[in-house]
């Protein structure tokens, strides 16, 4: 076996649109939580990883700018991954503190 087939390699998912992405993405997502926007504004915070699920798909058509689209797809998601990640940091500090208080 000589590696994945290239249909499968993600040599192209990762780039400078993914970096635009992730900062439009955490943008968007702390909006809510930083009082820019209104509290009950649930499609800042599920707008991005549907967005980047969304170009992800869109990419698998054959179209002209399907690099850039999945690469901004991946970045969009990547944002909200690390928000996830984040927010159970965050967790895990405050309960390990917890057991020193």
């Amino acid at each position: 076996m000589k590696g994945l087939p290239s249909k499968y390699a993600r040599q192209d998912w990762f780039g400078p649109e993914s970096f635009i992405g992730v900062v439009i993405g955490m943008v968007c997502i702390s909006l809510p939580y930083t009082g820019l926007a209104h509290r009950d504004a649930i499609w800042l915070i599920l707008g991005p990883p549907t967005a980047g699920v969304f170009f992800v798909a869109l990419s698998a058509v054959n179209i002209p700018l399907g690099n850039s689209l999945r690469r901004a797809g991946v970045g969009l998601f990547s944002a909200f991954a690390g928000f996830v990640l984040a927010i159970l940091g965050f967790l895990a500090g405050v309960a390990f503190a917890a057991m020193f208080t």
